[in-house]
């Protein structure tokens, strides 16, 4: 399967839920794959008696869509921003949902149902409601439980919260959809101010997004492109990691053959090193770097541990 085909089928299945990846890290065939939608294949071949398999659970990056522009997404979406997520501001009043007041953001400054009825490309987002109404909730709530996101919540005093959901309950949504409802939003950290609640809700994304040890967040952006592209490239995937390394599993870059990068395992002097051999492999091949302090210095790293990366030419 050429790589525009997988990348974009990787891309749609990722929209519907989570998607297994079984890999091969040793033996003759290292670097052949399969992805699962649950039991079902969908892609790849990955000959599970002739090696090492490595097992991840795919979602990609957060991408974080706030409905409603007020005092609250200004503090949640500058501290959003910092944490390097993607971020939607919808509004349909142009003083609160504008480039100049969210410069980070994408701002769909339209009305809330129609924002949210529109194709975006979003892959399971994570939807704030803090709308200026209670009307504009249910709506906005309505809407959400539809599509396919992995978290929802909404402020709201506990009595606005039971007529939405009650609401929504007589209209026929499901008691279990309901409960899947973070409301009241956020940790509970006793916080007061637009700035706490912001930190509150993100600690609670953050939970949720990182719940799984074996959850690999993939960069969309590189997904997107690498359904497009028609260049060849050398995909690295950091597979193991030991030690303070300054990277995560799953992390991944690609070097396409006209020199450009795009992505990361890591930075630093591993990374420039990766790229390096990225350039000069022939075959897919696994290559350990080793960052203890007797061999730090080669590298110019002093964090100690080791990077297992995974080299895969598409």
């Amino acid at each position: 399967m050429n790589s525009d085909t997988y990348f974009s089928l990787l891309l749609q299945a990722l929209k519907n839920g989570d998607v297994k990846r079984k890999t091969l890290i040793s033996g003759p065939h290292v670097g052949s794959e399969a992805l699962y939608s649950g039991f079902r294949l969908l892609a790849g071949d990955c000959r599970e008696e002739s090696g090492e398999i490595l097992e991840e659970m795919l979602q990609t990056d957060v991408e974080l869509v706030v409905c409603g522009g007020g005092h609250i997404a200004l503090e949640l979406v500058a501290f959003a921003s910092r944490l390097g997520y993607r971020v939607t501001v919808i509004d349909e009043r142009e003083q609160y949902c504008n480039p100049k007041r969210f410069p980070s953001a994408t701002c769909l400054c339209l009305p809330f149902e129609q924002a949210l009825e529109a194709e975006h490309g979003w892959i399971r987002p994570y939807f704030v409601i803090a709308t200026r109404g209670h009307s504009f909730d249910q709506l906005c709530l309505e809407k959400i439980l539809s599509l396919n996101h992995r978290y929802v919540g909404m402020i709201g005093s506990k009595a606005k919260v039971a007529t939405t959901l009650g609401n929504l309950k007589a209209r026929g949504f499901s008691q279990a959809q309901l409960d899947s409802v973070h409301t009241p939003i956020g940790l509970s950290i006793n916080a007061v101010t637009a700035g706490e609640i912001a930190v509150s809700i993100l600690a609670q994304i953050i939970q949720t997004a990182r719940t799984g040890a074996s959850v690999v967040h993939l960069d969309r952006n590189l997904l997107v492109h690498l359904a497009k592209t028609t260049q060849k490239f050398c995909l690295v995937r950091v597979i193991a990691k030991r030690g303070s390394a300054p990277c995560e599993v799953g992390f991944q870059l690609a070097v396409f053959e006209d020199g450009t990068v795009e992505g990361t395992v890591g930075g630093g002097a591993v990374e420039a090193k990766a790229i390096e051999d990225a350039e000069t492999i022939s075959s897919n091949t696994v290559i350990e770097y080793d960052l203890s302090n007797s061999k730090a210095s080669e590298l110019g790293m002093i964090c100690g541990g080791s990077v297992r990366l995974l080299f895969q030419l598409w």
